[in-house]
């Protein structure tokens, strides 16, 4: 009786938690009367977000007195009012507090570039200054006439073969300050970990002080929004790039044993052993950023009786998870809720759920969140809503974050990705028929265990081992591959989850005839087209075999 009680009327915590953008000069009687009308429209909740037009400066005086007065309304209705982390997005510049702290906080790429003797090079700021140096391969560029570390490579001729001009010059640069998007300063270096402290200091202590006390009750949680490790689209006209920070060459020694400068233009071109030196270097860089974002937020949101949530940028394709964040996978193992974003009028990405909702299943994470109706435009309508809805939670989503719900729609507010689901609408006064509706089945699939025979071992590492910021055919070919895959056990009705290597190398073991991965157990396990495996992955399927497990290997 009790499943039948609750299915009828879904508590809160099933309910949709919109985006409620905070985009004007806050009032703190208008956000009251807000908060009544999606309580009284079948909403469980809202993400109180900073997004274009805010003029109530954030994280000030006011805007805490804002956020302590919308706590305690939504306490006073049995709701919830969840945290965001950012000025707008992407996560981790705390609205310019963290860039602005000094240059070693700022987001770091290495540029990869061929020059003749006497070219111009670039300073750390991006600007040009004149070459006075010999034609040697630059490891380190600070912007001084000392360049830092410098290694001959005439006479390696695999590199002149392998590129039209003499030299390679490689630059370590810090993102340039003068951005408008990040209040005049950039977005920080997330692979250091005292910049994420300083993040974690300036948002989510501060939040902590205001309103730690309803941490776990009216306050359940926080959203990070998109953070990576390279802001890759900024800088490419610098040349090809891919992410750094100061101490990675350290970090990489410790994990791999080799000197990763020695090898750095076989991450760009065909030179040597490259899929190794490929692989490394990503796989290295994705648990570097692990480490330094995903699980020291993780760690303090746990500690503070919080629930960590959000969702990670790009992930729906190999070469953009390698571009920015390295393995959407591997974060998730760090979200209380893990989450992705749907956006657009489409039902067409089923790369991007079935990563999430895969790593919910195996790690016994009960909660899978989507951001969704991001761009769909003013006449989405609850038929829309439903198609998409409904799609996601065959996929293994159960918390609907709809996007979004704006605070006002004067001038370019409007614009800020639309629609808004909210009182602009002519069809609100009806919006509890279908708030209802995504209740009830996010209550009927939070309960019970998912069930699936099929696991599909994840072909990132093989996109790792081939990716070169100047040629990725390779990985897009493994891409359209795994999408092909799993589109067509999406269409035979047989459902699997994702193995992701790394995730795998902890948590799985052979028991019996069955590949258990965390709390999951499968009796078939799928390899799509692939290069590379793990020598840990390669040793369990050859154990997984010998037991009498189904490994079945497809051909491109």
């Amino acid at each position: 009786m009790r499943l039948e009680s609750e299915f009828k009327s879904p508590q809160s915590e099933y309910r949709g938690v919109p985006f409620w953008s905070w985009n004007d000069e806050l009032k703190v009687e208008e956000l009251r009367r807000q908060i009544k009308e999606m309580d009284e429209k079948g909403l469980g909740g809202f993400f109180m977000h900073s997004r274009i037009g805010l003029i109530t400066p954030y994280l000030s005086k006011k805007w805490m007195e804002c956020i302590k007065a919308c706590v305690k309304e939504a306490k006073k209705r049995g709701m919830s009012a969840w945290l965001y982390d950012e000025d707008r997005w992407p996560s981790g510049f705390a609205g310019g507090k963290v860039p602005k702290m000094g240059e070693k906080y700022r987001q770091k790429f290495l540029v990869c570039r061929e020059e003749k003797l006497g070219d111009a090079l670039l300073t750390a700021d991006g600007s040009l200054l004149k070459e006075e140096n010999k034609p040697l391969l630059i490891h380190k560029v600070e912007g001084t006439e000392d360049r830092g570390q410098k290694k001959d490579v005439r006479a390696q001729k695999e590199i002149k073969r392998a590129i039209k001009n003499p030299f390679l010059y490689f630059y370590a640069l810090s993102a340039p300050l003068g951005e408008e998007w990040y209040n005049g300063y950039c977005y920080p270096d997330l692979l250091n970990g005292k910049v994420v402290d300083a993040f974690i200091k300036t948002t989510y202590s501060a939040y902590y002080k205001e309103v730690g006390k309803d941490f776990g009750g009216a306050v359940p949680g926080i959203f990070t929004d998109e953070p990576n490790y390279l802001q890759a689209h900024r800088y490419r006209y610098l040349g090809p790039i891919i992410p750094w920070t100061t101490d990675l060459p350290k970090y990489f020694k410790e994990k791999n044993g080799y000197d990763l400068v020695e090898h750095l233009p076989s991450l760009f071109y065909e030179i040597g052993d490259f899929t190794k030196y490929r692989y490394d270097f990503w796989a290295t860089v994705t648990l570097l950023f692990a480490e330094s974002y995903s699980k020291r937020l993780y760690d303090w949101c746990d500690k503070h009786n919080l629930l960590y949530t959000g969702h990670y940028l790009a992930e729906d394709s190999l070469r953009s998870q390698i571009e920015v964040i390295g393995s959407a996978m591997v974060h998730y193992e760090y979200m209380h809720v893990p989450g992705i974003d749907h956006l657009g009028r489409n039902i067409n990405d089923l790369i991007t759920p079935k990563q999430c909702s895969s790593v919910a299943h195996q790690l016994g994470k009960k909660r899978v969140l989507s951001e969704t109706y991001g761009c769909s435009g003013w006449n989405l309508s609850f038929e829309g809503m439903k198609w998409i809805g409904d799609w996601e939670y065959v996929l293994g989503v159960n918390l609907l974050n709809p996007h979004l719900c704006l605070y006002s729609a004067k001038g370019c507010r409007k614009r800020d990705h639309p629609p808004s689901l909210y009182y602009h609408q002519p069809w609100w006064k009806e919006h509890k028929l279908i708030g209802d509706y995504f209740a009830r089945l996010s209550f009927i699939l939070s309960q019970g265990e998912f069930k699936a025979d099929i696991l599909v071992i994840h072909p990132l590492g093989s996109a790792w081992a081939t990716y070169s910021p100047l040629d990725t055919k390779v990985v897009d070919k493994l891409n359209k591959s795994l999408v092909e895959l799993s589109r067509t056990l999406s269409e035979l009705k047989r459902d699997f989850d994702f193995g992701e290597e790394l995730i795998m190398e902890r948590y799985a073991k052979v028991e019996g005839d069955r590949l258990k991965v965390g709390k999951m157990s499968y009796k078939v396990v799928l390899l799509p087209p692939l290069i590379v495996l793990r020598e840990s992955t390669f040793n369990l399927l050859r154990q997984f075999i010998s037991q009498g497990g189904k490994v079945i290997a497809l051909r491109a």
